[in-house]
C-alpha cells in the first residue's frame, strides 16, 4: 500500500506554482519603436597597411519599428603604418539596422554607406572615398534608459584590399518612449 507523503509534495507543488507564475505572467521587453538612442564608444580600428591602434566612435539612431533602426555613426582612429607614420582615419556612415528584441539582450545587424577619410593617404586607401559595409552587435538594455553593447564594423572602401574595420565597447541612453 502507498503512503501520502505530503513533506515531499510541497517542494513539488510550490515548484509547479512557481514554473506556472513565470510563464504566464507578462513580461516586459525593451521595444524600441519611436524612441532615440544617442551613444558612444571606445575600441581599436585597423585599415588597409595602418595597423591597430585605439579608436572612439559616436552615434545617433532612431527605432523606426521595433526591429527596425536607422543609424547615423561617427568614428575616428590613431594608426600607423610601417613607412608613413601616424595617421588619423575618420568616417561617417549612415546605416539601416535590424534588431531582434529579446527582453534585455538586441543582438543586431546593419547594412552601412559612408564616407572615409584619412590624414595621410597609404594606398589603397585615399584621403577620402565612399564605402560600404555591415555592422553586428550586441547590446544589453541595463535599464529602460541606458544600454551597453559590443559593435564590430566593416568598411569597404571600392578599392581592391581598401578597408576600415573596428571594434567598440559602447554605451548608449535611450529617450523618447
Amino acid at each position: 500500500m502507498l503512503e501520502s507523503r505530503p513533506e515531499r509534495a510541497c517542494p513539488l507543488l510550490f515548484g509547479v506554482v512557481v514554473v506556472c507564475f513565470l510563464l504566464l505572467t507578462d513580461r516586459h521587453a525593451a521595444a524600441f519603436e519611436r524612441q532615440w538612442h544617442l551613444g558612444g564608444g571606445l575600441g581599436a580600428a585597423s585599415a588597409s597597411h595602418y595597423r591597430l591602434g585605439p579608436a572612439a566612435n559616436a552615434y545617433a539612431a532612431y527605432g523606426i519599428s521595433d526591429v527596425f533602426d536607422v543609424r547615423l555613426e561617427l568614428a575616428g582612429s590613431q594608426n600607423s603604418t610601417e613607412h608613413h607614420g601616424d595617421s588619423f582615419l575618420y568616417g561617417a556612415k549612415a546605416a539601416l539596422a535590424y534588431k531582434i528584441d529579446v527582453i534585455q539582450w538586441i543582438p543586431y545587424v546593419a547594412i552601412a554607406g559612408g564616407y572615409l577619410g584619412a590624414s595621410r593617404r597609404v594606398p589603397p586607401l585615399t584621403r577620402a572615398q565612399p564605402t560600404a559595409g555591415f555592422v553586428a552587435g550586441l547590446d544589453y538594455a541595463v535599464s529602460r534608459s541606458l544600454g551597453l553593447g559590443l559593435a564590430l564594423s566593416y568598411d569597404y572602401a571600392f578599392h581592391p584590399g581598401a578597408y576600415y574595420l573596428n571594434g567598440f565597447l559602447r554605451a548608449e541612453y535611450t529617450f523618447g518612449f
